[in-house]
């Protein structure tokens, strides 16, 4: 299968280095071989994510890093692990062309799930905010959203299509239920309640937020100031390329 042509008018008009769908690099390995212990809920797999649709690119729910940061971030896990923590993660490598299938959606009419994800947020607003890019760090593999897990969250819900949206901005106990502790905001929560300093949330979630940060800055990841959730692993030595292969099932 070759690359769709508006996928390609995109790298090349951006002079992109994007791959054609072929099997992943030799760099990039499937998280769950290297840490099953690490939670996952691939949102843009599913249709729960800010454009009610699986992204392009997402055959199978699966977090792909890079070998390196793939490896720190199994010693984050380690660490939290010790005090009583652990992770869970929303996404990790993005192609290219979910990335592209982001700029469609904030660029057409439809709001499905504006209730919960962007509430007080217009969507072709989403560039100016720096909620969507043209280029997109997940998509070298390098960069990971996540959040916190420890013995006060609350259970995780069973999202399906028919489920009642919430404002990802609502008290902890009433908005969606991800299995996480209070981090202010739920994931994807395009608001200034979710940058990463923001005075607007309450002690426990700030201190849920420093102690997620200070577990990622240890193994070399930074945040982003507009969203708690996004780390990027900062220790490497080269700005690698992005790149457009499928996400596919982790073979047996």
């Amino acid at each position: 299968m070759s690359r769709s042509p508006c996928l390609l008018l995109l790298c090349l008009s951006l002079a992109l280095p994007c791959m054609a769908d072929e099997a992943k690099p030799g760099h990039m390995v499937y998280l769950r071989a290297v840490d099953p212990g690490i939670v996952q809920d691939i949102r843009y797999a599913s249709a729960h994510n800010f454009t009610g649709h699986p992204l392009d690119g997402y055959q199978a729910p699966e977090c792909l890093l890079s070998v390196d940061a793939a490896k720190a971030l199994a010693r984050v896990q380690t660490a939290l692990n010790a005090e009583g923590y652990g992770l869970k993660v929303f996404d990790c490598y993005r192609p290219v062309r979910a990335v592209a299938d982001m700029g469609r959606f904030a660029n057409e009419p439809g709001d499905p799930l504006k209730t919960e994800f962007y509430p007080r947020v217009d969507k072709q607003d989403f560039w100016r905010l720096g909620y969507v890019a043209r280029v997109s760090n997940h998509s070298r593999g390098n960069t990971v959203d996540l959040t916190l897990t420890g013995p006060d969250a609350l259970p995780a819900d069973t999202w399906t299509p028919s489920a009642h949206p919430v404002d990802c901005t609502a008290p902890y106990g009433q908005r969606w239920h991800d299995g996480a502790l209070d981090m202010g905001t739920g994931f994807d929560c395009f608001d200034e309640r979710a940058h990463t300093d923001s005075a607007l949330i309450n002690a426990t979630a700030k201190a849920n937020r420093q102690r997620l940060n200070g577990a990622m800055e240890k193994e070399g990841f930074s945040g982003y100031s507009a969203e708690w959730w996004h780390f990027t692993y900062s220790a490497n030595t080269q700005k690698p390329d992005v790149m457009d292969f499928p996400i596919t099932p982790l073979a047996p």
